[in-house]
C-alpha cells in the first residue's frame, strides 16, 4: 500500500497533472502527499557573490508561491494530509535524495516542466529521476 507520495512541483501544467494524478492515489490509499520544489541557482562569476544572495531571496520566493499554488491543488482534489518543502539544489538529486530520506513509496511527476527544448521528450529532470531513483516512479503526461 501507498502511503507516501512525492510529487515533484515547478509551477508547469505537467506538474498540476501529476499533482492530480497522486491526490486521486492518495485518497484511495489515505496516503501523504509530499510537495517539493528545488531551484536552481544560476552559474555565477567570481566576484558577483552579492547578486546570489538576491537571486535565491527570489527564487525562494517563487518557490514558496508555487507550492502554495500546489498545495491549494491537492486540497481542491480533497487532500488534507499534506508535507510541502522548498529546497535550493539540483533538480532531479534532490527530488532523488529526499524520496529516500523521506522513505516515499512513490515519485509522480510530470513528464517534462519548464525546462529547454532539450526536454522536449522526456525532460531532464524526470528522465535522470526515473533512471535513478530506487522506488516506483510514475511519470504523467
Amino acid at each position: 500500500m501507498t502511503k507516501k507520495i512525492l510529487v515533484p512541483v515547478d509551477g508547469s501544467d505537467q506538474a498540476l497533472k501529476a499533482i492530480d494524478f497522486a491526490a486521486n492515489l492518495a485518497k484511495q490509499d489515505d496516503a501523504t502527499i509530499h510537495l517539493l520544489h528545488v531551484y536552481k541557482l544560476p552559474i555565477v562569476p567570481e566576484g558577483m557573490g552579492e547578486y546570489v544572495i538576491s537571486d535565491r531571496i527570489e527564487l525562494q520566493a517563487l518557490g514558496d508561491q508555487i507550492i502554495s499554488v500546489a498545495q491549494d491543488e491537492v486540497r481542491k482534489k480533497g487532500g488534507q494530509d499534506i508535507e510541502a518543502t522548498v529546497m535550493e539544489g539540483d533538480p532531479a538529486e534532490r527530488i532523488i535524495a529526499y524520496a529516500k530520506d523521506h522513505d516515499v513509496d512513490m515519485i509522480v511527476m510530470g513528464s517534462r516542466g519548464l525546462g529547454s527544448f532539450k526536454g522536449l521528450l522526456l525532460g531532464s529532470v524526470s528522465n535522470k529521476v526515473s533512471h535513478r531513483a530506487d522506488r516506483t516512479c510514475v511519470i504523467v503526461r
